[in-house]
């Protein structure tokens, strides 16, 4: 594994935090509602915002050496 590069770092976290601040403000202030669909929403971006954290990982920064997956392509 790769250190993380800015890049791929901040826009990850800004999916996963978004993801959670969707999933608070249904809860929080919109608990009456009845639509399932903001709980998906929030859910989504998190699980896109962790896809895209471990894929930088993985990928590594492009100012270090090759990420794991160029030893098998």
């Amino acid at each position: 594994m790769q250190p993380l590069s800015f890049n791929a770092t901040v826009p990850a976290l800004v999916w996963i935090v978004s993801g959670l601040v969707v999933l608070v403000a249904k809860v929080g202030f919109f608990a009456k509602s009845a639509s399932i669909f903001w709980e998906y929403v929030g859910g989504l971006m998190i699980l896109f915002g962790l896809v895209r954290l471990f894929a930088g990982l993985f990928r590594g920064s492009k100012n270090t050496k090759p990420g794991v997956w160029s030893r098998f392509l």
